[in-house]
């Protein structure tokens, strides 16, 4: 930034969520609508920790809509391959949690990309490229405006020539930023508008606009003049004598408006992405001019509606002996200028309800009579801000959904401002006869209207497993389980298949009967805490939903599995002992004394007890175990038909504690694949031996933890 002072400051079925993991196809979806109608910006680099919170709700407190961010290269990646978000994760989720949108400037090398000086250097046009989507990739949704570097016309800020800027930055990050995500908009080139040497901004702009301004969404632009707003509007719009002939623009230079209608941009978004006062020459001068910017651009006077946002600069003043250009002093003070932009905006902000849907986990297709939570999210597009006492509320059209209750509502006290999110979780029923069902949702003001875009799908029931097939029983009927899952990858949900195991234990497979997903047990732990206990391992990242019930009281508890998890759970509350008309005789106390060790297993892959072959003898697989008291000794193995998979047992025959299987990915990434999930929380290790070229891994669970694994780089062929 430049001021007049000069200052610087496989079987796809079998592989589900891994697989998309994998093949990096389950980014964060696109909004369905993205409509970020504030005007009003401010600049504010990049603030951390506690000051991040505080500058932000300053910027909130004002109405201001667009914070614009230093977007650092050298700070993400210090070194090749090797990235630190953190600074960028805070402050994305920090402006997202208050509805404020960032425009990101991306820009300065870190030294090991560039042979050139750090941060001004020109870079390798691919890793640059790369950069760029990797930040467009992992902002996906939370950032969708993206300026390309800042102020390149200027030697402090970038070394390379202006076709460089073209070739090098531009189109490659530009490329990179819609790939990576289609709903965002690229700005630039942020040049400064000064005139000396090769930095002529007129020539730069006009350079870029005509060979790299159909990578562009928009111009973005930095003006500033210490005489005052007036000023700044002539540099932007003023009429000058060689307008319309370029090569006298060194004699008289152009406006803005006369070197975009050169370049063929005229007409095409325009942002002033910088501009401001130094109040040192007065703090009510400097909100002089902000309020007359504003005026003369913001109130939709003729022929000045074609800027279309204003970032002033700054925030907050830097550390002396930098001007002090913020509207706030260094101790968070306002100045004037703060409120004549807290003023204006509020004086010129219509109180308009709007709403988008930006996100939702509908299925496609979904079995009938399934239980099932979806999420549905909307953006407060509007001006308003939604509260329940305002009787905002998201309802289904018509007043009916064939899934659940017509209306969804805001909690007490909750309050969504403009520009922020509410994701709404929906309890479905599916409907239980097969066919294609609309759904419809839409924000409301109760006893008023609609209002905003509606969500609206199709979503087509198809028959599902019968009641048998579905439900597991666990302690000879005492409990039922049941699981509806739901994966992203192919927009489906459905029921688990029950397959039942050593009773108090059982299973379920989502996708094929050979390929096990979940492991479930009951244990009755009244001896012990006067509760019957429930753990639940998995060997599935998709999102699943266990549902289990105790028919004899009507008590049910349900356990949720975000997706990309692949963590269970022990719950030792599940359910309390009933009264004694309902309750099973107690057991005698717990044992865990290890089981009596048997034959050491054979050196070639045979199943015994204490080894699973696995894909067809490929794959050799046993475990050891150790308690928190010392205690020891070998997994006792269980195969499970279809040869893809297998389970463990420590200490009792009829309490399983780790499900294993191996997938073959050779299809995918030419790997062979190993999973396990536990309902076991002591020490264990696990060993896997190719058979074939002798290879081993092994994997150590410490105490304490029921998350399993998902290996998809475990065997090379």
């Amino acid at each position: 930034m430049v001021r007049p002072t000069g200052a610087i400051i496989l079987d796809v079925s079998k592989l589900r969520l891994s697989l998309l993991l994998l093949l990096g196809v389950l980014s964060a979806p696109p909004p369905l609508a993205a409509v970020e109608t504030s005007p009003y910006g401010i600049n504010i680099h990049a603030p951390q920790g506690e000051e991040l919170s505080l500058l932000l709700d300053r910027v909130r407190e004002a109405g201001i809509g667009w914070v614009r961010i230093d977007f650092v290269w050298a700070w993400v990646e210090p070194s090749r391959d090797e990235h630190d978000w953190g600074v960028y994760d805070a402050i994305t989720a920090a402006a997202q949690a208050r509805g404020i949108e960032i425009y990101a400037t991306l820009a300065y090398t870190p030294a090991w990309a560039t042979a050139g000086a750090e941060l001004t250097g020109v870079p390798d046009a691919g890793q640059w490229a790369e950069l760029c989507g990797a930040a467009a990739t992992r902002y996906r949704g939370a950032i969708r405006h993206w300026g390309i570097w800042n102020e390149p016309n200027l030697d402090k800020f970038w070394a390379g020539s202006r076709q460089q800027y073209v070739d090098v930055l531009l189109k490659p990050c530009a490329d990179a930023i819609h790939a990576a995500d289609p709903a965002a908009r690229v700005g630039g080139p942020e040049l400064a508008h000064v005139t000396s040497g090769d930095a002529d901004w007129y020539a730069w702009l006009r350079d870029i606009l005509r060979s790299g301004g159909d990578r562009l969404d928009f111009v973005s632009h930095h003006v500033y003049d210490g005489d005052g707003h007036r000023d700044v509007g002539d540099r932007l719009d003023g009429s000058t004598v060689f307008g319309d002939q370029p090569s006298l623009w060194d004699v008289v230079n152009p406006s803005v408006k006369e070197v975009l209608k050169n370049a063929g941009w005229w007409g095409k978004p325009v942002w002033l992405t910088e501009t401001g006062w130094d109040a040192a020459a007065g703090e009510s001068r400097q909100a002089s001019f902000y309020s007359g910017l504003l005026n003369d651009w913001l109130t939709g006077a003729p022929n000045r509606s074609w800027i279309e946002k204003i970032f002033f600069y700054e925030l907050i003043d830097s550390p002396p002996p930098v001007p002090s250009w913020g509207i706030l002093r260094q101790d968070h003070s306002t100045r004037p200028s703060f409120e004549a932009y807290r003023l204006f905006i509020a004086g010129h902000t219509e109180q308009v309800d709007g709403a988008a849907p930006v996100a939702s986990t509908f299925p496609d297709t979904i079995e009938a009579g399934l239980p099932l939570e979806v999420r549905l999210t909307f953006r407060n597009t509007g001006t308003t801000t939604w509260t329940e006492e305002d009787q905002i509320r998201l309802g289904a059209g018509e007043d009916h959904d064939p899934f659940t209750e017509p209306r969804q509502f805001l909690a007490p006290g909750e309050r969504i401002a403009p520009n922020q999110e509410k994701t709404f979780v929906l309890p479905l029923a599916t409907p239980q006869v097969p066919g294609t069902y609309r759904v419809r949702w839409q924000m409301l003001r109760e006893g008023t209207d609609r209002f905003g875009t509606a969500f609206e799908k199709d979503v087509r029931v198809v028959a599902g497993p019968s009641v048998a097939q579905r439900t597991l029983s666990l302690m000879n009927g005492r409990f039922r389980a049941v699981v509806s899952w739901r994966d992203p990858g192919s927009r489906r949900a459905g029921f688990g298949r029950a397959v039942p195991g050593p009773d108090p234990t059982g299973f379920f497979w989502f996708f094929n009967a050979a390929n096990l997903e979940l492991v479930v047990k009951a244990l009755d732990g009244r001896p012990l805490n006067g509760h019957y206990w429930l753990f639940y391992g998995a060997l599935s990242d998709v999102e699943y939903q266990l549902d289990v019930t105790e028919p004899a009281t009507g008590r049910t508890k349900r356990y949720h599995n975000e997706p990309g998890s692949l963590c269970g759970r022990g719950d030792t509350s599940a359910f309390p002992a009933a009264s004694a008309a309902f309750d099973l005789p107690a057991p005698a106390a717990f044992s865990f004394a290890p089981p009596a060790d048997p034959a050491a297993a054979a050196a070639v892959c045979v199943p015994d007890a204490r080894t699973l072959c696995l894909l067809g003898g490929r794959f050799r697989a046993s475990v050891t175990w150790r308690t928190r008291a010392g205690a020891s000794g070998d997994g006792m193995a269980v195969p499970m038909p279809g040869g893809d998979s297998g389970t463990f047992w420590f200490f009792d025959g009829a309490n399983v504690e780790l499900v294993v299987k191996a997938l073959d990915g050779r299809a995918f990434n030419n790997r062979y694949w190993f999973f396990y999930g536990a309902l076991s929380d002591v020490q264990y290790t696990i060993t896997v031996t190719d058979l074939v070229t002798g290879a081993r891994k092994r994997y150590t669970n410490p105490f304490g933890n029921l998350c399993g694994r998902g290996d998809t780089n475990a065997f090379v062929p």
